[in-house]
């Protein structure tokens, strides 16, 4: 929580400063004797035990501090959905993604993973697909044609060598291709990318000036590094993923990177990737929340004055 004027906070100092005068007040005021009381009528004036007759001041006292919250003007963060985005999934199709480490082998949790991923992300956003072995190709091209997207996921078969960088180039000019750029060269609109590779980079453009290339364009590459450190082909060669590559690469762009070493753990990835990429920080002021309560609790200080304090009718 922040404050937009948190000055007004010293307003709470009043809170003690109140209460200590109060009970100054009470102390220092001499009693007053009633000559040949009538008991019946003081026994109705009894205000009841003495700390039910602090309630009021306590109320009041609370209410003031509401006051004063309300006053500094409280600010929260809460995510709320984007209204629009462009998301880029790069999918590593390399012949590595065909081991069996990650049941039933790692392309096809990869996928089974893109698709809920698909469902998951809001409709409206833009989704492209990209799939990248040896080089990149753009297989659908940013869009909120899901059908489209669903069937190309599906399509996906392993082989080939891995080109991480040229995955994000590519996904880069897919974003650029229909969203257009400002003129910093940054998309116009939300754009992120999302890569899951297994395997360390053996072609194409190195992915560390990938990620400056997408650093300096405003968007961040989320990564998912794939399998086991004990993942083998079939002709028994070992096949661990680049965690720390995949790292280095969503770090230098601003974003966050994942490891994933069982088909459900993909899901989980690309769960928790749909609802954070969909939505935003933003920041609301909540003065309502402490000025209703502040309002509330002087009308409740009131009523508790008027029902324990001493009547005599």
């Amino acid at each position: 929580m922040s404050f937009q004027q948190p000055i007004a906070l010293l307003a709470l100092l009043a809170v003690p400063l109140v209460a200590f005068a109060v009970g100054w007040w009470r102390r220092r005021r001499p009693p007053e004797g009633v000559p040949f009381p009538d008991l019946d009528v003081v026994a109705r004036a009894d205000p009841g035990p003495r700390r039910r007759r602090h309630l009021p001041l306590a109320l009041a006292l609370l209410a003031l501090a509401g006051l004063a919250f309300a006053l500094a003007r409280p600010e929260v963060y809460r995510d709320q959905p984007r209204e629009r985005a462009t998301i880029v999934l790069a999918v590593d199709v390399s012949g590595s993604m065909a081991a069996a480490d990650v049941e039933p082998y790692r392309l096809r949790a990869a996928q089974d993973a893109a698709l809920a991923f698909a469902e998951e992300v809001p409709r409206q956003y833009q989704v492209g697909l990209i799939a990248f072995s040896g080089q990149a190709d753009l297989l659908v091209a940013p869009t909120t044609d899901r059908d489209a997207l669903l069937r190309a996921i599906e399509g996906l078969v392993p082989d080939g060598a891995t080109a991480v960088g040229e995955a994000v180039v590519s996904s880069l000019d897919a974003i650029r291709s229909v969203q257009g750029v400002t003129e910093d060269g940054r998309p116009l609109e939300a754009a992120r990318i999302v890569v899951l590779s297994d395997g360390a980079t053996t072609v194409g453009v190195p992915p560390a000036i990938a990620a400056d290339e997408a650093k300096q364009a405003g968007v961040p590459v989320f990564t998912v590094s794939l399998g086991t450190p004990d993942g083998v082909l079939p002709n028994g060669q070992r096949v661990p993923p680049d965690v720390e590559g995949m790292r280095e690469l969503a770090e230098t762009t601003g974003a966050d990177a994942y490891e994933s070493e069982d088909a459900d753990s993909v899901s989980r990835v690309y769960e928790h990737l749909g609802s954070f990429i969909g939505t935003e920080r933003v920041r609301s002021e909540v003065t309502g929340w402490p000025a209703g309560i502040a309002a509330g609790l002087l009308v409740l200080a009131g009523v508790a004055a008027w029902r324990l304090g001493p009547r005599l009718s």
